[in-house]
C-alpha cells in the first residue's frame, strides 16, 4: 500500500545499509531498546511471497546507546528488531 491509503502512515519504506533508525517500541527496557533509540541498520531478513515481492521479516540495528548483553553472533550493542504491522480498515 502506498502512504495516501494508509491515513498519513507509510506502506512502504525504503531500508538501506548504513541509514539511521528509531525504535518506536519497548523491545528490551532493562537493555535500553526502547522507543526512541537510534541507530544504525546493519542487517535485513526479508520474506518473499508468489509474486517475488520481499517484505522485511526482522533487522539488527547497532544501536547509539545500549545496555543490553550481545547476542550470539552480533556485534557490541547490536540488537534485533522484529517487524511490525497495521492494518487498516
Amino acid at each position: 500500500m502506498h502512504s495516501g491509503q494508509g491515513g498519513r502512515r507509510l506502506g512502504k519504506i525504503p531500508l538501506v545499509i548504513g541509514m539511521r533508525v528509531i525504535v518506536t517500541q519497548n523491545f528490551d527496557v532493562d537493555g535500553g531498546v526502547v522507543n526512541g533509540s537510534m541507530g544504525i541498520l546493519k542487517r535485513i531478513r526479508y520474506v518473499e511471497d508468489a509474486k517475488g515481492r520481499r517484505y522485511a521479516k526482522s533487522c539488527v540495528v547497532k544501536l547509539d546507546e545500549a545496555v543490553a548483553d550481545g547476542m550470539r553472533d552480533m556485534g557490541p550493542s547490536e540488537v534485533p528488531i522484529l517487524a511490525d504491522e497495521v492494518h487498516f480498515s
